[in-house]
Protein backbone atom coordinates (compact mmCIF):
# COMPACT_ATOMS: atom_id res chain seq x y z
CA UNK A 1 0.00 0.00 0.00
CA UNK A 2 1.33 3.44 -0.98
CA UNK A 3 0.36 5.18 2.23
CA UNK A 4 2.35 6.38 5.22
CA UNK A 5 0.25 6.76 8.37
CA UNK A 6 2.42 9.76 9.29
CA UNK A 7 0.31 11.86 6.94
CA UNK A 8 -2.92 11.12 8.81
CA UNK A 9 -1.41 12.71 11.90
CA UNK A 10 -0.10 15.64 9.87
CA UNK A 11 -3.52 16.37 8.37
CA UNK A 12 -5.10 16.10 11.83
CA UNK A 13 -2.62 18.38 13.57
CA UNK A 14 -1.85 21.18 11.11
CA UNK A 15 -3.43 23.30 8.45
CA UNK A 16 -2.31 22.71 4.89
CA UNK A 17 -2.08 24.94 1.83
CA UNK A 18 -5.40 26.22 0.51
CA UNK A 19 -4.44 27.32 -2.98
CA UNK A 20 -2.87 25.67 -6.05
CA UNK A 21 0.54 26.52 -7.46
CA UNK A 22 0.94 28.71 -10.52
CA UNK A 23 2.40 25.86 -12.56
CA UNK A 24 -0.69 23.70 -11.96
CA UNK A 25 -3.01 26.57 -12.93
CA UNK A 26 -0.96 27.00 -16.10
CA UNK A 27 -1.29 23.27 -16.92
CA UNK A 28 -5.08 23.29 -16.54
CA UNK A 29 -5.52 26.60 -18.37
CA UNK A 30 -3.31 25.67 -21.30
CA UNK A 31 -4.89 22.27 -21.87
CA UNK A 32 -8.54 22.65 -20.90
CA UNK A 33 -9.77 26.24 -20.73
CA UNK A 34 -10.87 26.12 -24.36
CA UNK A 35 -13.17 23.14 -23.77
CA UNK A 36 -16.79 23.84 -24.71
CA UNK A 37 -18.32 21.69 -21.94
CA UNK A 38 -16.06 21.73 -18.89
CA UNK A 39 -18.18 19.33 -16.84
CA UNK A 40 -17.34 16.61 -19.34
CA UNK A 41 -13.63 16.95 -18.51
CA UNK A 42 -12.67 14.57 -15.68
CA UNK A 43 -9.59 15.45 -13.63
CA UNK A 44 -8.15 13.03 -11.05
CA UNK A 45 -5.64 13.96 -8.36
CA UNK A 46 -3.67 11.15 -6.72
CA UNK A 47 -2.77 11.97 -3.13
CA UNK A 48 -5.14 14.94 -3.18
CA UNK A 49 -4.68 15.81 0.50
CA UNK A 50 -7.08 18.48 1.72
CA UNK A 51 -8.04 19.40 -1.82
CA UNK A 52 -6.44 22.76 -2.67
CA UNK A 53 -5.82 21.75 -6.28
CA UNK A 54 -9.22 20.13 -6.80
CA UNK A 55 -10.94 23.15 -5.24
CA UNK A 56 -9.44 25.30 -7.98
CA UNK A 57 -10.24 22.78 -10.76
CA UNK A 58 -13.85 22.44 -9.54
CA UNK A 59 -14.27 26.24 -9.37
CA UNK A 60 -13.25 26.36 -13.02
CA UNK A 61 -16.15 24.06 -13.84
CA UNK A 62 -14.40 20.72 -14.41
CA UNK A 63 -15.41 17.40 -12.82
CA UNK A 64 -13.00 16.46 -10.04
CA UNK A 65 -11.94 13.14 -8.56
CA UNK A 66 -9.54 12.74 -5.67
CA UNK A 67 -8.01 9.79 -3.85
CA UNK A 68 -5.92 9.91 -0.67
CA UNK A 69 -5.01 7.49 2.10
CA UNK A 70 -6.04 9.95 4.81
CA UNK A 71 -9.67 10.00 5.97
CA UNK A 72 -9.03 13.35 7.64
CA UNK A 73 -7.71 14.89 4.42
CA UNK A 74 -10.66 13.63 2.36
CA UNK A 75 -13.16 14.91 4.93
CA UNK A 76 -11.54 18.36 4.88
CA UNK A 77 -11.48 18.41 1.08
CA UNK A 78 -15.15 17.43 0.83
CA UNK A 79 -16.15 20.02 3.42
CA UNK A 80 -14.44 22.80 1.51
CA UNK A 81 -15.88 21.78 -1.86
CA UNK A 82 -19.38 21.45 -0.40
CA UNK A 83 -19.22 24.90 1.17
CA UNK A 84 -17.36 26.84 -1.54
CA UNK A 85 -18.16 25.09 -4.85
CA UNK A 86 -21.83 24.20 -4.52
CA UNK A 87 -22.24 22.78 -8.01
CA UNK A 88 -19.09 20.60 -8.06
CA UNK A 89 -19.29 17.17 -9.66
CA UNK A 90 -17.16 14.06 -9.17
CA UNK A 91 -16.07 12.18 -6.03
CA UNK A 92 -13.39 12.09 -3.35
CA UNK A 93 -12.47 8.76 -1.79
CA UNK A 94 -10.06 7.17 0.67
CA UNK A 95 -7.93 4.64 -1.16
CA UNK A 96 -4.55 3.36 -2.31
CA UNK A 97 -2.96 5.03 -5.32
CA UNK A 98 -0.88 1.93 -6.16
CA UNK A 99 -4.10 0.28 -7.34
CA UNK A 100 -6.53 2.92 -8.54
CA UNK A 101 -10.23 1.92 -8.23
CA UNK A 102 -11.19 3.41 -11.60
CA UNK A 103 -11.98 2.07 -15.05
CA UNK A 104 -9.50 2.13 -17.91
CA UNK A 105 -9.51 5.26 -20.10
CA UNK A 106 -11.63 7.28 -17.66
CA UNK A 107 -9.81 10.59 -17.11
CA UNK A 108 -8.77 13.51 -19.29
CA UNK A 109 -6.04 14.55 -16.85
CA UNK A 110 -4.30 13.22 -13.75
CA UNK A 111 -2.52 15.48 -11.26
CA UNK A 112 0.28 14.50 -8.88
CA UNK A 113 1.77 17.17 -6.63
CA UNK A 114 4.51 15.48 -4.60
CA UNK A 115 2.31 12.51 -3.68
CA UNK A 116 4.13 9.92 -5.78
CA UNK A 117 7.45 11.21 -4.44
CA UNK A 118 6.43 9.86 -1.01
CA UNK A 119 6.73 6.31 -2.39
CA UNK A 120 9.55 3.92 -3.18
CA UNK A 121 10.84 3.67 -6.74
CA UNK A 122 9.05 0.35 -7.25
CA UNK A 123 5.71 1.63 -5.99
CA UNK A 124 6.14 4.83 -7.99
CA UNK A 125 6.49 2.78 -11.19
CA UNK A 126 3.26 0.99 -10.32
CA UNK A 127 1.46 4.28 -9.64
CA UNK A 128 2.55 5.90 -12.91
CA UNK A 129 1.47 2.76 -14.77
CA UNK A 130 -1.93 2.92 -13.04
CA UNK A 131 -2.26 6.57 -14.03
CA UNK A 132 -1.48 5.62 -17.63
CA UNK A 133 -4.19 2.95 -17.48
CA UNK A 134 -6.95 5.25 -16.22
CA UNK A 135 -6.10 8.11 -18.61
CA UNK A 136 -7.97 8.38 -21.89
CA UNK A 137 -5.97 8.22 -25.10
CA UNK A 138 -4.54 11.71 -25.44
CA UNK A 139 -4.99 12.32 -21.70
CA UNK A 140 -2.45 14.47 -19.85
CA UNK A 141 -0.36 13.90 -16.73
CA UNK A 142 0.97 16.69 -14.52
CA UNK A 143 3.55 15.46 -11.99
CA UNK A 144 5.62 17.55 -9.58
CA UNK A 145 8.31 15.61 -7.73
CA UNK A 146 11.40 16.33 -5.63
CA UNK A 147 14.71 16.12 -7.51
CA UNK A 148 18.04 14.72 -6.42
CA UNK A 149 20.25 17.38 -4.78
CA UNK A 150 17.14 18.94 -3.23
CA UNK A 151 17.48 20.00 0.39
CA UNK A 152 16.99 16.81 2.42
CA UNK A 153 18.52 14.46 -0.15
CA UNK A 154 21.38 12.48 1.38
CA UNK A 155 20.15 13.14 4.95
CA UNK A 156 18.59 10.67 7.34
CA UNK A 157 18.14 6.96 6.70
CA UNK A 158 18.18 5.54 3.17
CA UNK A 159 15.38 2.96 2.97
CA UNK A 160 15.59 2.06 -0.74
CA UNK A 161 16.89 3.41 -4.04
CA UNK A 162 16.94 7.25 -3.85
CA UNK A 163 14.36 7.01 -1.04
CA UNK A 164 15.08 8.31 2.43
CA UNK A 165 13.54 9.37 5.71
CA UNK A 166 15.09 12.85 5.58
CA UNK A 167 16.09 14.76 8.68
CA UNK A 168 16.32 18.06 6.83
CA UNK A 169 14.34 19.88 4.19
CA UNK A 170 10.65 20.46 3.39
CA UNK A 171 9.60 16.89 4.22
CA UNK A 172 11.66 16.35 7.35
CA UNK A 173 9.43 14.56 9.86
CA UNK A 174 6.94 13.54 7.19
CA UNK A 175 8.01 9.96 6.49
CA UNK A 176 9.71 8.66 3.36
CA UNK A 177 10.67 10.79 0.36
CA UNK A 178 11.98 9.65 -3.01
CA UNK A 179 14.35 12.03 -4.79
CA UNK A 180 14.21 11.73 -8.59
CA UNK A 181 17.13 12.01 -11.00
CA UNK A 182 16.65 12.95 -14.65
CA UNK A 183 17.51 9.37 -15.61
CA UNK A 184 14.81 8.06 -13.27
CA UNK A 185 12.08 9.98 -15.09
CA UNK A 186 12.35 7.98 -18.32
CA UNK A 187 12.19 4.74 -16.31
CA UNK A 188 9.30 5.76 -14.08
CA UNK A 189 7.20 7.19 -16.91
CA UNK A 190 8.28 4.77 -19.64
CA UNK A 191 4.75 4.47 -21.06
CA UNK A 192 4.26 8.21 -21.45
CA UNK A 193 5.49 10.65 -24.03
CA UNK A 194 7.14 13.39 -21.97
CA UNK A 195 6.02 16.68 -23.52
CA UNK A 196 7.52 19.10 -20.99
CA UNK A 197 10.27 18.77 -18.41
CA UNK A 198 11.25 21.71 -16.24
CA UNK A 199 13.21 22.38 -13.07
CA UNK A 200 11.63 24.50 -10.35
CA UNK A 201 14.21 25.78 -7.87
CA UNK A 202 14.05 28.15 -4.92
CA UNK A 203 16.24 28.79 -1.90
CA UNK A 204 15.53 28.86 1.81
CA UNK A 205 17.48 31.36 3.92
CA UNK A 206 19.55 32.06 0.79
CA UNK A 207 21.33 28.77 1.34
CA UNK A 208 19.22 25.61 1.11
CA UNK A 209 18.02 24.66 -2.38
CA UNK A 210 14.56 23.16 -2.88
CA UNK A 211 14.54 21.54 -6.33
CA UNK A 212 11.56 19.92 -8.05
CA UNK A 213 10.83 18.43 -11.45
CA UNK A 214 7.72 19.61 -13.28
CA UNK A 215 6.74 16.83 -15.67
CA UNK A 216 3.98 16.86 -18.26
CA UNK A 217 3.22 13.67 -20.15
CA UNK A 218 0.64 12.38 -22.60
CA UNK A 219 -0.90 8.97 -23.23
CA UNK A 220 -0.60 8.38 -26.97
Amino acid sequence: MAWDQTWEEIFKSQEWGKYPSEDLIRFIARNFYGTASRKEIKVLEVGCGTGANLWYVAREGFSVYGIDGSMTAIEKAKKRLNSEVLDWTGELIVGDIVKLPYDDDMFDAVIDVEAISCNSFGNSELIYNEIFRVLKKGGKLFSRTFATSCWGDQTGEEVSYNTRIPTQGPLSGKGTVRFTSKEDISKLLSKFEITELEILERTYDLEQRIIEWLITGIKN
